[in-house]
């Protein structure tokens, strides 16, 4: 009897804070501007996870933060923890198809894809999304995404897409359920997409 063939997994991957440590860097770079910019300290929440949110910015200087800073960031950017030793790895598997969902800007979606060539991943693809990520995942029939926001982990959640909520020091604990698990670290992504490969 014939093994039957492992159906391919469409995983995807969000930018900031799972793929890059951008996320850290842009805690770094906001730190730097609102000291350099207004000399004060403007946080209200350090636990939120964007700077918009964070900060008590008007939309006009949230703009001019991240035209002056998002390139920067990513650029100087490292691949996150653990990232290319687990990606390289499942990608030996033939089971998993990966995509990056990120609604940055193509120029900027070049320079992840340089950096991403540099280590060998050049066969990720990036899916430049311009409308809501859940509409995208649906879509895209994606089967599990890997996100840092938990508002898309649980929104992906209520639609029966698997949800990995990769939590950092500074973001909220959830509750995990049958389609909702947080993750620390990509050991932990690599040990739930192998023991659930067939599921």
């Amino acid at each position: 009897m014939k093994e039957e063939n492992k159906m391919t997994k469409k995983i995807a991957l969000d930018l900031d804070g799972v793929v890059f440590d951008s996320e850290t860097l842009y805690r770094v770079y906001t730190e730097i501007y609102d000291i350099d910019k207004f000399h004060k300290n403007s946080l209200i929440d350090n636990k939120k996870r964007t700077f918009q949110e964070r900060y008590s910015w008007d939309k006009e200087t949230q703009g001019r933060f991240y035209k002056e800073y998002a390139s920067t960031v990513l650029k100087s950017a490292n691949i996150m923890s653990g990232a290319e030793v687990v990606l390289k790895r499942l990608l030996k598997h033939q089971a998993y198809e990966f995509i990056i969902v990120t609604a940055r800007s193509e120029a900027e979606i070049q320079i992840c894809k340089n950096k991403l060539a540099e280590i060998g991943l050049a066969n990720i693809k990036i899916y430049h999304s311009k409308i809501k990520k859940i509409d995208t995942l649906i879509e895209e029939h994606i089967d599990v995404i890997i996100d840092d926001d938990e508002k898309i982990c649980k929104e992906a959640s209520n639609h029966s897409i698997k949800a990995l909520y990769f939590k950092n020091a500074a973001t909220n604990e959830i509750t995990d359920n049958e389609y909702l698990k947080t993750v620390n670290n990509w050991g932990e992504i690599y040990k739930y997409l192998i023991l659930n490969e067939n599921k």
